[in-house]
């Protein structure tokens, strides 16, 4: 004999109607505790960022206000630039030349300076000549205000005459010796000491 189901009590629907809203509020609570928690708010990453790019926009704005504050240099004071006539240096015929071919952004051109003054101070300008040559991207005035200020005693120039094509000038500084005759007697790309540019203008010189 098959057993009678037992017909459920207006309590018990009750009750068990009850327990299943509970459960699909808990399953809900669970839910909600699962998904990703929405930030209220800026989190404290971002509020640095803002806090550094507010202060770095501050910094870039008060130097630019300094440096537009400062004395503008006069032309007038600045040394003068020597003016080539042609991208051989035949003006130089007869003497030793010393090309420096750089730019006033470079670094490493920075660093020949001391050792192209050594030079300049050595030899008679009689017999050796040493010349910067700036890049045609350098303004006249730029080129005037760096000779300036590292006291370069010896000539400047800017390319107006193609040097950089000339000899096929692809990094700075490049150093080029000519030779009395004008023709290429060294070339180098890269920092050049003056012991090796003494021995080479010396061989030149018959010394």
């Amino acid at each position: 004999m098959t057993k009678k189901k037992k017909k459920e009590s207006w309590k018990e629907k009750r009750r068990n109607a009850a327990i299943k809203h509970q459960k699909v509020l808990e399953a809900e609570r669970l839910r909600r505790e699962r998904e990703p928690k929405k930030s209220k708010g800026w989190s404290r990453s971002k509020v640095l960022s803002v806090v550094f790019l507010a202060s770095f926009v501050l910094v870039i704005g008060g130097y630019a206000a300094w440096q537009n504050a400062q004395p503008q240099p006069n032309e007038s004071e600045l040394p003068s630039l020597y003016m080539l006539t042609d991208s051989d240096f035949s003006e130089f015929r007869g003497k030793v030349v010393v090309v420096d071919c750089f730019a006033t952004w470079c670094q490493p051109c920075l660093q020949e300076l001391p050792h192209l003054a050594q030079i300049h101070e050595k030899y008679s300008s009689s017999e050796v000549v040493v010349i910067s040559v700036g890049s045609s991207g350098d303004s006249a005035i730029g080129l005037r205000q760096f000779k300036q200020d590292h006291n370069m005693t010896w000539m400047v120039a800017r390319d107006t005459v193609g040097v950089f094509d000339k000899y096929n000038v692809q990094y700075i500084p490049t150093l080029v010796i000519l030779s009395q005759s004008g023709s290429v007697h060294f070339q180098k790309s890269s920092v050049v000491d003056a012991s090796m540019l003494s021995s080479e203008v010396d061989a030149l010189l018959g010394g």
